[in-house]
């Protein structure tokens, strides 16, 4: 029985595509990518209480590459403990290679600068696609996938956590936006490309049959 559904690779392809039509439209400065991001920058960024502005700060930097390696290394430290060695090496290479590497060579070669509007936190490099989003994606994606075979036993903690997950990858995208650093463009370029390296990593993995 192969690893990988046919559902997750009809996924993996629709978010292939949408990566592909918003570095097409990001590159060529189309006009519908600009509708686009104005339409989400509006509704996101409203006004809001100062506690609640703090907290999405707090959320974006979670996601900043100190904390994120910090926690790459423990997971992946507590899955070799477990003797989840093929899991260990899933969880690194995607987060330490293709959200580290691999967005940063496609940040340099996009070009694309960051927003002009008051910012909440300070941000360098370039703009698409969004590092946090993909990291969010690569990172917690991972865990989604490997907590199957850790909680087994327990499947209503295995659903309850998968979905917490799931709107943690959601909303370190959404802080993004709202604290002035990326365009939505930017934010669903980097949820696509993740969610394609993710797939992409798995199936090297498991192509033969071995577990993660």
């Amino acid at each position: 029985m192969p690893t990988i559904s046919k559902r997750r690779w009809q996924f993996t392809g629709l978010a292939a595509a949408v990566f592909l039509l918003l570095l097409l439209g990001v590159t060529c400065q189309q006009c519908w990518v600009r509708v686009l991001d104005r339409a989400i920058i509006h509704i996101v960024r409203q006004p809001l209480p100062h506690g609640i502005q703090q907290l999405i700060i707090a959320v974006t930097k979670s996601g900043n590459p100190h904390p994120v390696t910090w926690v790459t290394l423990i997971l992946a430290a507590a899955l070799v403990i477990i003797q989840r060695y093929r899991g260990a090496l899933f969880l690194t290479f995607n987060v330490l290679v293709w959200a580290g590497l691999g967005n940063s060579i496609i940040k340099h070669l996009v070009q694309r600068p960051r927003p002009t509007v008051d910012r909440l936190v300070t941000a360098s490099s370039f703009s698409f696609p969004s590092g946090h989003s993909i990291t969010a994606m690569l990172l917690w994606g991972t865990l989604i996938i490997l907590l199957p075979k850790i909680l087994i036993h327990h499947p209503r903690a295995l659903v309850t956590l998968q979905i917490l997950l799931g709107i943690w990858i959601f909303l370190i995208g959404l802080s993004r936006v709202y604290v002035g650093v990326h365009y939505p463009s930017d934010v669903l370029a980097g949820w696509s490309l993740g969610y394609v390296l993710l797939t992409t990593t798995q199936w090297f993995l498991t192509r033969y049959g071995d577990k993660l």
